[in-house]
Parts: structure tokens; sequence; C-alpha cells
């Protein structure tokens, strides 16, 4: 009788949250806001927007007992800052990533597994949107001001081949929600340039207006 109580409740709330195809069955969509980094910021430290897509995902999730499809909406926003390395010459390698993908938030029960992501996980599935990266170590945690909060931002080691030479490289990660979105933040750069005020700057530069 306690499960029937539960799973009534559950299906009460999804209707009344506005998702009713969780209980009909019907595929619902689940829309992060897009982000932005502020015009201001992006001429402070040199950066540039070099690419705004949107991706549909679909899966399968278990709610009130009963499996149900659903669609996310996630926003990717990428910005480059070109760097001159001497032999190898001037090509953007410094790297901004920005993805805003919705918490999926239905009667307390988190769909969407981003959300419990830890930095170690945002670095194994951005890594790649930046070229490869391999050696991935952990360095240091340090503090980030970002759309009105402190953000732990991650500081990773890693390598990674430019025209056929290995470089080092410095990664810088972090995850949190903000206005019912789970923000994925990604940057990359190479070791030898000194990159962390244009990095912590770009943070600060983030906007975000949840649906």
């Amino acid at each position: 009788m306690r499960r029937v109580v539960l799973s009534a409740l559950v299906a009460l709330l999804v209707v009344s949250s506005g998702c009713v195809g969780l209980v009909t069955g019907d595929t619902v969509t689940f829309e992060s806001a897009p982000t932005s980094i502020d015009d201001g910021t992006l001429s402070e430290t040199g950066y540039e927007q070099s690419n705004s897509t949107t991706q549909n995902i679909t899966r399968t999730v278990s709610v009130a007992g009963q499996e149900r499809t659903i669609r996310v909406v996630n926003h990717v926003d990428q910005y480059r800052r070109s760097i001159d390395l001497g032999p190898i010459g001037e090509l953007p390698l410094a790297r901004f990533v920005v993805v805003s993908t919705p918490g999926a938030t239905v009667a307390g029960q988190t769909l969407n597994p981003a959300a419990d992501w830890s930095n170690r996980r945002v670095v194994e599935q951005l890594a790649g949107r930046t070229g490869q990266i391999d050696d991935v170590g952990f360095e240091e945690n340090r503090t980030v001001r970002s759309l009105g909060e402190d953000r732990t931002v991650g500081m990773f080691s890693g390598t990674t081949t430019v025209q056929g030479q290995e470089i080092d490289v410095t990664l810088h990660v972090a995850s949190f929600e903000h206005e019912g979105d789970v923000l994925l933040v990604f940057a990359v750069h190479p070791e030898q340039v000194d990159e962390r005020a244009r990095v912590d700057a770009m943070f600060g530069g983030i906007q975000h207006e949840g649906n």
C-alpha cells in the first residue's frame, strides 16, 4: 500500500510540475538556458567566441518505477585566444568552454547525471572538445567568483600534441548549478603561458539566466 501511495504522490508532483509526458509515456524535453561572456570581459582577456552550438541528447530514465524517455537540450559555447609559441608559431591554443545543461529535476529527482559530476569527470567529458589531452593529473583547487558565488575550480596538468610536438598544458575545470541548470566550465592552455588571471576573468564574465 505504501508503494502505491508513493507512486501516486510522485505522479501528482510530475503532473503539477508540467511534465505530464513522464506519466503518459510521451517524450519530455528539458532545455537549458544559454550562456555568454560579456563583451567587456572578452575585450579585457583577448578571447573571442569561436563556436556556439546546441546539443540534443535523448535518454531513458526511471520515474516512479516506470521507464520514460526524455530529451535534454544543451547549449555549448567555445572561446579561444591565440598564443605565440615561438618555433611553432602563433596558434589559438588557449580555449574556454561553457556547457549549459538542464538539471531536469522532477519531484525532487535529478534526471541529468551531470549534476553529480566531479571536476575530474568534467575533464574526461570535455577534454575532447579542445583536442586530445593525455596524462591528466590533478594539481590543486582554488576559488573563483562566478555568477555571484564562489566556485571551486580544479586545476589539472596534461599533455597534447601540436604540429608533431608534445607540449604540456594546464586545465581549469568547474561544475556548478545555477538557476536550475548545471554549468560545466573548462579552460585549457599551454603550461608555459600564465593564463590564470585571464581564465578567472572569463569565469567572472559568464552570463546565464535560467528558464
